[in-house]
């Protein structure tokens, strides 16, 4: 029985939408030889493709991308800029209900934190992903909304609420600052169904994510594998920590 190896990316790779650490990259490049490896990440794969780099892309198995909505695999061409190109498998369609948007911006609106920066969500495939403090925040910016939803909770409470009132929908807490929002089922746990159904069946399966605990973008699938006799998941905080965990057994 062999093992495959799933990560996210923010907060278990990187630090939320920065790039891989340089020696943490060396050392994660190193270690994926001869294994099989796939991101599972709630962002796009360009933002992907910018944080962990091009040389661990190209190592992985595949990039489920968009909380899962979207696969992609390598192929063996290489494109004008000789890098490899990349195959779409798959990707679902989100038609979120009309009166969504104006929700969101009523948030954002009534939200107490002071810095709000404009461009509050982002249609991605098979999803939106929201912010309060809007796409265009800074670092700083961002680690200001952090630290302020760390102890006002306020993103739980806005997933509670939304999903009272669209009941067709999911949201879920994903990277520093964000909620994930996407269709019921379309979360990353449908990965296992449209993919590893088989796969599971013959191999150890190991997830490494931040947002483990309910209402997080990991959680579900997290779930789905620890109820697997052959899954198991695997809860960091940040990527110090994931590095570690490669020492360890059954990583090492």
């Amino acid at each position: 029985m062999s093992d495959i190896y799933l990560f996210d990316v923010d907060g278990t790779l990187t630090v939320a939408k920065q790039k891989m650490d340089p020696s943490f990259q060396k050392a994660f490049l190193k270690w994926m030889d001869g294994k099989e490896v796939y991101i599972v990440s709630g962002g796009a794969f360009e933002r992907i493709l910018n944080q962990v780099g091009t040389d661990v892309l190209d190592k992985t198995s595949g990039v489920f991308a968009c909380m899962g909505n979207a696969f992609l695999q390598k192929t063996d061409l290489i494109n004008k800029t000789g890098f490899n190109e990349w195959q779409l498998v798959y990707k679902n369609k989100f038609i979120y209900p009309k009166n969504l948007n104006r929700r969101l911006n009523s948030i954002v609106a009534k939200s107490d934190f002071p810095v709000k920066t404009g461009r509050h969500y982002e249609e991605r495939i098979g999803m939106i992903n929201f912010s309060i403090v809007g796409r265009n925040a800074d670092q700083d910016q961002r680690k200001q909304y952090e630290e302020w939803d760390a102890e006002k909770q306020e993103r739980k409470e806005i997933v509670a609420t939304l999903r009272e009132k669209f009941n067709t929908l999911d949201f879920v807490i994903g990277g520093a600052v964000s909620i994930d929002i996407f269709n019921k089922g379309n979360d990353k746990s449908q990965i296992i169904k449209r993919y590893f159904s088989e796969a599971i069946e013959h191999n150890k399966m190991h997830f490494v994510g931040d947002r483990i605990p309910f209402p997080g973008n990991d959680h579900t699938l997290a779930v789905a594998l620890r109820e697997h006799p052959n899954g198991a998941a695997y809860e960091v905080d940040t990527w110090e920590d994931t590095a570690k965990l490669l020492k360890s057994s059954p990583f090492a």
